[in-house]
Order: structure tokens, then C-alpha cells, then sequence
């Protein structure tokens, strides 16, 4: 990384919470033009809920995180991070539903005619009678379920979106808020579905779906080179040092507190502030203590854990997929992922792969209060003896990876108490959160990151309202392009693999696919 100024910026000294990708993108891009930063991270590694955990030669992510982006810039500053170390991938996910394999992103074909003629021509008559009874009477969409039900109609709903969101969520769809939903699908339903199908797009839409890009040795890479590149410029990243106070005094910030695992704190001055820590603990830390009504708000939001499980196994393969959502509510874990189909070298030989099955939980859950130990078995078992995908003595060992708050709830009635928290934050000159957690909006990594590159332009000088990443209305897996455009840095496709050995497509239409909202990055 290049330092672009001949001086540091002190009145533009910055300390930055949380080592996720998106602060560490904020610290780079500072560190690169010359001012000076300090990143404090709780955790002993780098990468937050986007970090890579090696194991015996075998590389896991939490969970599988791909990169794309429809800005270009964004795109930019990943393979300037990245640079060598990327690597395309082409997806192939599909979800298992009821003993059956479907392609995901949905086809329509292929969607219909998994579940049979009846219940098919079902779910065109009443996605027809959703249509009409909208347009003659029409109902506020509030809930997740009334959103999925006005995209596709019920049978569908009931088909591809109740199981499996209640099973990421644990909650009813009834008491989930419709703005996850839009927030996921702009723009998609049934219709555009099928019109896409019959009527080719003739390259004005780009799918985003079909290839990524993707550190060859883990996402985790993202997040060490960046915090490797802060270091270069003679910056810290401090690791085991979780921000404990954040202390103001009228419209400021003045400085953050963090203590170490012996219980040593730390005052940090600056005079800018960047937050990736969740936004609910951010107001609870505050001294002076912030408003009664924001501390009870804060306290009112909740978010939803993950568990990985992280298996390895002497077999050289087991499935070709990318992803795999299972809906089947016997078997516990809502997704699994093989990390060696992403990248050849998150396996220590050839002749062994992985397994990363992910666990939504809350506190508390019969889930999460499992041990360890029964989760590598129940994993094992699952696979073993549900989908038949291994052998039981092909598994050499596992262990889990518990990630509390990973997923921020949109419960229904989320949205004032959230403004409430917003407004207060919004009330310091000199602070910007960002990221997942510290905006609690469901966010893939890209959006963090582009979050904390514009925080970083922030106090730079430039102007940027950082709520509005993310916030386009249309699928967040389309980019539309002029038709003689041709996939680039931008795209999805026109990369090679490399020794990978999985090519990047050409571009094309979204090929009659129902952006199908089953949660995830």
C-alpha cells in the first residue's frame, strides 16, 4: 500500500471499532492516505464474522462469503487488496427440499416441475388471484410472509420461503418484517420470473449470480491484508482489546476505552471515530449514559446467532455445489457450503475436502446450548444418514465455531427503535457507524466494505451519506449494463480462474430465475 501524503493528518486522527471488514477497509484506505489510525478489535484475529480458521491444513470460513459488487470502485479496491490472491468462482447452489434437489437462485421450469403439476398450476392460480385482489382491494405488505406471498403467491410462499426462514429466523414469517424481504428482492417476482425466461434481456441485465470472485486462501485474506497494509503505514491494529466505554461530551466523541483479557483498560483519544461494533451495544457504553428511551431501545433490538460446523474429510469430494439450502426441518443445520469447491487450496492434500454446515440460533436455544461435541455428531449424522452424501469413517475430526449476533432481526416493529438509536448516534460530529453490526442492517461483506471506504472519504473531506449503500431499488444480485458492455472489473464474469480451475461466465440475462430470499452472504 502506498502512502499518498507527505504528512499525517493529526486533526484527523481516527480510532476504528471492530476489525471486520468494514473497519479495516476504513483503516486502509486512511492509513493509505496518510492519516493516522488506530483499529481495536475484541477478538485475537482479524475478520470479524468473515474471518477464515485453519484446522490441520484445512481452511474454513464462517460460513461462505463470495465478493461482488455492483460499484466498480469497490470492486477496485478489492482486487488492489487481494491482488494475486483472487481467484474466480463459478456457483452452482441448489436446495434440498423434500428428498428433491432445486437450482437456487429458482427456475422457473425447474421449480414447477419439482412440485408436481397440481400443486404447480396451484401456485399460478392463486399468484393470479394475489395480483388481482392487490389491485382491486389493496393490503399493506408488513410482514415477511406478506411480502413473499405478494412476490410469489402462497403456494410458493409455502413451498420455497416458510421452512426455511423460519429456520434461519426462529420466528413465524408472521412476526418478521416485510423490509428484509425488499431489501433482498427488490424488484423480483413470479412475473419478471417468467417474463425473463421467455423474453431475453439481450445483456441490459447482467446477472451478478453466476461467478465471484474469491481469495484463493480464505475469505479471511480480505481482512489480514488489509490490517497487514494498516501496519505498512505505521498504524496499529490492536488485537484483544474490546472497547468497553465510549466517552462524549456534547456533540463528540473524545475518546474510546477498551480493556484487555487481564482486565487493563486503555483510553484512546481522537478526533474521529468510526464504529463496526454492534450499534446496540455502541448506545449502552456511552459516559455519560445515554437517554433512558435509547438504552431501552437498544435493549429491544435483538440479533440472531450462527453456529459453524466445520467438518474434515477423507474423500476427495462431496457434492459440486457451491451452496446448499436445506429446508428439511428434521435436519438442524440451514445451510452447508465445501469450501474446497470455492478455492483448491482450503484443503491440505487433493485427496481430502470439507464440509461447513451453518446452525441459526438464539441464546439460550436447544441449538446453541449443544455441546461442541454433538454438534460435530449431529452434523456427521446428518450427512451421513439423511442426505447420504458420506460415509461415517470418512470424517477425520470437526469442531464448531459459535458467532453470536451474526445475523441483525428484523422482529416486526424494529424499525422506531432503530431510528431512535440512529438519531442519537446521529447526534456526534465525529463518529459513523458501518457495517453489519454497527448499522444493524443486513448487509453482504461488499456493502461493509464499500460502508467503510466512504466513512474513511468522510473524514477525508468528501460527503457521503452512508444510508444509502445498499438501499437501490432493485435485486441486489443485478447490475444492469448497456448492451454492448462486456463483463470487467465490474461483473461477475470475463475473470479466469487460474489454477482454480472454475471459469468465469459471459454475461447474460437472470435466465427466468426467482431471486429467491434464503438469507445470506
Amino acid at each position: 500500500m502506498t502512502n499518498n501524503s507527505s504528512g499525517r493528518g493529526h486533526d484527523r486522527k481516527t480510532v476504528v471499532m471492530g476489525a471486520g471488514p468494514g473497519g479495516l477497509a476504513t483503516g486502509y484506505w486512511l492509513a493509505k492516505h496518510g492519516v493516522d489510525v488506530t483499529v481495536v478489535e475484541r477478538a485475537p484475529v482479524v475478520g470479524g464474522l468473515a474471518r477464515t480458521v485453519e484446522r490441520d491444513g484445512f481452511k474454513f470460513d464462517l460460513g461462505g462469503h463470495r465478493w461482488f459488487s455492483k460499484v466498480d470502485e469497490v470492486n477496485d479496491f478489492y482486487k488492489e487488496v487481494i491482488a494475486d490472491e483472487t481467484v474466480w468462482v463459478h456457483r452452482t447452489s441448489r436446495i434440498y427440499f423434500d428428498g428433491k434437489y432445486i437450482d437456487y437462485p429458482l427456475r422457473v421450469g425447474n421449480a414447477l416441475a419439482a412440485i408436481g403439476p397440481v400443486a404447480a398450476a396451484r401456485a399460478m392460480v392463486d399468484y393470479g388471484q394475489t395480483r388481482l385482489s392487490q389491485r382491486i382491494d389493496p393490503k399493506p405488505v408488513v410482514s415477511m410472509e406478506d411480502a413473499y406471498v405478494d412476490q410469489y403467491g402462497r403456494t410458493l410462499y409455502e413451498f420455497f420461503f416458510e421452512r426455511y426462514s423460519e429456520k434461519v429466523w426462529g420466528r413465524p414469517c408472521s412476526e418478521m418484517s416485510g423490509d428484509w424481504v425488499s431489501q433482498r428482492t427488490k424488484g423480483m417476482s413470479l412475473v419478471t420470473a417468467v417474463k425473463d425466461a421467455l423474453i431475453p434481456s439481450n445483456g441490459a441485465v447482467q446477472s451478478l449470480i453466476d461467478s465471484f470472485m474469491y481469495p484463493r486462501y480464505g475469505y479471511g485474506r480480505l481482512s489480514e491484508r488489509m490490517a497487514e497494509g494498516i501496519v505498512a503505514a505505521g498504524n496499529e491494529v490492536r488485537l484483544n482489546r474490546g472497547v468497553t466505554k465510549v466517552l462524549r461530551e456534547g456533540s463528540r466523541i473524545t475518546a474510546v476505552v477498551t480493556t484487555d483479557e487481564a482486565g487493563n483498560e486503555e483510553r484512546i483519544e481522537a478526533a474521529q471515530f468510526v464504529s463496526s461494533i454492534p450499534l446496540t451495544l455502541l448506545c449502552q457504553i456511552m459516559e455519560p449514559a445515554a437517554p433512558a428511551e435509547v438504552i431501552a431501545a437498544a435493549k429491544s433490538l435483538v440479533f440472531r446467532n450462527v453456529i459453524t460446523v466445520n467438518l474434515m474429510l477423507d474423500r476427495e469430494k462431496v457434492t459440486d455445489d457451491t451452496w446448499l439450502y436445506v429446508h428439511d426441518r428434521d435436519i438442524l443445520f440451514g445451510r452447508l457450503h465445501e469450501p474446497k469447491n470455492w478455492s483448491v487450496d482450503m484443503v491440505p492434500d487433493q485427496s481430502k475436502t470439507s464440509i461447513v454446515a451453518e446452525y441459526f440460533c438464539s441464546y439460550g436455544d436447544h441449538i446453541w446450548n449443544m455441546s461442541d461435541d454433538e454438534l460435530v455428531e449431529r452434523t456427521a449424522k446428518h450427512l451421513a444418514e439423511d442426505l447420504g452424501f458420506i460415509d461415517r469413517n470418512e470424517v477425520l475430526g470437526g469442531f464448531a465455531v459459535r458467532c453470536p449476533r451474526a445475523y441483525p432481526s428484523y422482529t416486526m416493529g424494529y424499525e422506531e427503535p432503530l431510528a431512535l438509536l440512529k438519531g442519537f448516534v446521529d447526534s456526534f460530529d465525529n463518529l459513523q457507524i458501518i457495517g453489519r453490526y454497527g448499522t444493524f442492517r443486513y448487509n453482504n461483506a461488499d456493502h461493509s466494505v464499500e460502508t467503510g471506504l466512504l466513512a474513511a472519504k468522510n473524514i477525508l473531506g468528501e460527503s457521503h451519506d452512508l444510508d444509502q449503500v445498499n438501499a437501490e431499488q432493485e435485486y441486489h444480485e443485478i447490475k444492469r449494463v448497456k448492451p454492448a458492455d462486456t463483463l470487467g472489473v465490474g461483473g461477475a464474469g470475463g475473470g479466469d480462474a487460474g489454477t482454480n480451475g472454475a471459469h468465469a461466465t459471459s454475461g447474460h440475462a437472470a435466465n427466468g430465475r426467482a431471486a429467491v430470499a434464503v438469507a445470506r452472504d
